[in-house]
């Protein structure tokens, strides 16, 4: 009897509790589905409180409305891109939520290529060339990010920010400047789809045959010079020293240079030295004489970094509007040399863009690289910033120099917007309807309702004196306005919470008597 009583006492009060279910009481597992293209998927949607059926619509594998709590989304073999499935439930109150599932579809690209742009055969050492990916028939683009390798070393990469689903095309390139250890050098480049903690790990990747480069000028015995190092890598102003040695007997040996000079010598070893390097096109070279002579140039880098790097918004001033597009720009100022220079995008602390340049002037120059975007109510407070970073190679400074901008910050408007339009209240002692959202500018709330008699202002409304009936809630900013309606419902003589106490605490006395 005792035991029959209890479960009486629990049954009801799990009955008053479920009236405050939340908004959409139903759970997806997973909660995101990262499908290969033409491949399965199985979402599983459950609930756990008392309804009048759930369901799944879709374009593909819709589940008809069902009085079970668990019910599954399955597609044998998922060929449509943009498929936006949810699954939805008809509570007791006789409304209806609903429950979007993200789907992300990919696929590898069907080939991955590297070749040379508009150069056959041997490269020549000291020049400039452009390699080329293709990456075919890939998608969604913006998971793909693209690696280049020299040898086993990661040297470039780059990510895309398009937002299509479906499979495309993409070329992206690099610039190298070879020299004599290169030849034989092996470049490849690998596309990557890091598609989050859902898709395959680890990320699908295709990678390209290997691209051997050849450099002419690469052997000893052409010209019998070594230089030490092979490469220079200097900052504008700074002082440089390399050695030029023989194991040759020879007539004479020396530099040739616009500064720095060294007369012929008869030595087997000799260094070439320029204390303040401010000349952005020197060109020096050690020489030796044998029966003819020959010479050995000595490929230099002149770099300076940024003046400055600054963000700022282009032909806007103020807050931004929700799903807008608007233009940042990016100024990057007297640097050198722009071959080099990369300029990258952060939202946060998150990469979302990057540019490289072709030019191979070498003296300073100014830059300008832009970025759409498309804020929305989430990116309201987000700091933007560019940075410009100096990639040059082995031989320059570690980790590559580079300047960022002050940070941007996005102040978004967007207008109110309820998650709900209506939401059903049983009448109790107390009731408290609560229509605070978030939204910029700061919104204003208004009430209407038969029962109101005097204005209220405020997003919540509690009282014990609400009658039965509708309440709508209207709120307002300069972007637009939004209104929910509550709707207070007479429980038709259901217990308070202290009646429910007092028949507690009797059924409490009951089971002692007995």
């Amino acid at each position: 009897m005792k035991l029959f009583l209890c479960l009486l006492v629990i049954q009801y009060f799990s009955a008053i509790l479920c009236t405050h279910a939340a908004e959409c009481p139903l759970q997806l597992n997973p909660q995101r589905a990262v499908v290969r293209y033409g491949g399965p998927v199985s979402v599983n949607c459950r609930t756990s409180i008392p309804h009048d059926g759930i369901g799944w619509e879709s374009s593909e594998g819709a589940v008809p409305m069902s009085k079970d709590n668990l019910i599954t989304w399955t597609v044998s073999n998922l060929r449509e891109w943009n498929i936006e499935p949810f699954c939805y439930i008809n509570l007791k109150d006789h409304n209806q939520c609903q429950i979007e599932l993200p789907v992300t579809v990919y696929k590898t690209p069907d080939s991955v290529s590297i070749s040379t742009v508009n150069h056959i055969g041997p490269m020549k050492e000291g020049n400039q060339y452009e390699l080329q990916c293709d990456v075919l028939n890939v998608a969604p683009v913006q998971y793909l990010t693209v690696k280049w390798y020299k040898g086993q070393t990661l040297v470039d990469q780059t990510i895309f920010t398009d937002t299509i689903k479906t499979p495309v095309d993409e070329t992206v390139t690099l610039m190298i400047h070879p020299d004599r250890s290169d030849d034989g050098v092996q470049y490849r480049c690998e596309a990557e789809l890091d598609l989050g903690e859902e898709g395959p790990q680890p990320p699908p990747k295709v990678t390209s045959d290997p691209l051997s480069v050849e450099v002419n000028g690469t052997h000893a015995d052409e010209c019998p010079l070594q230089l030490n190092p092979q490469r220079v890598v200097l900052r504008y102003g700074g002082s440089v020293s390399v050695n030029c040695s023989t194991s040759v007997q020879h007539h004479g040996m020396g530099w040739e240079s616009t500064e720095g000079a060294v007369p012929m010598s008869r030595d087997n070893l000799i260094t070439w030295r320029v204390s303040n390097l401010r000349e952005w096109d020197i060109e020096p070279f050690c020489f030796i004489n044998l029966d003819k002579q020959c010479q050995i140039e000595l490929p230099i880098t002149i770099y300076k970094t940024p003046d400055s790097v600054s963000i700022s918004t282009v032909n806007h001033i103020g807050p931004m509007m929700e799903r807008n597009q608007y233009e940042l720009q990016c100024d990057v100022l007297n640097v050198a040399p722009v071959q080099y220079l990369t300029v990258k995008w952060y939202k946060g602390q998150t990469l979302v863009d990057q540019t490289n340049f072709t030019d191979t002037i070498k003296t300073p120059v100014n830059e300008t690289v832009t970025l759409m975007i498309h804020p929305d109510r989430s990116d309201d407070g987000v700091q933007y910033r560019c940075e410009a970073e100096l990639k040059l190679g082995e031989e320059g400074p570690q980790p590559p120099p580079k300047v960022t901008s002050d940070p941007l910050s996005v102040e978004v408007n967007d207008k109110p917007k309820h998650s709900n339009s209506t939401e059903t209240i049983n009448l109790s002692n107390e009731v408290t309807l609560n229509c605070t959202v978030k939204a910029n500018p700061a919104p204003t709330y208004t009430w209407d309702s038969e029962h109101l008699k005097e204005k209220i202002t405020s997003s919540v409304l509690t009282s014990s004196k609400l009658s039965p009936g509708n309440y709508t809630c209207i709120t307002t900013n300069s972007q637009g306005s939004d209104s929910k309606v509550f709707i207070i419902k007479s429980t038709g003589g259901r217990p308070t919470f202290w009646t429910v106490l007092i028949l507690f605490q009797l059924l409490v006395a009951l089971m002692i008597v007995i």
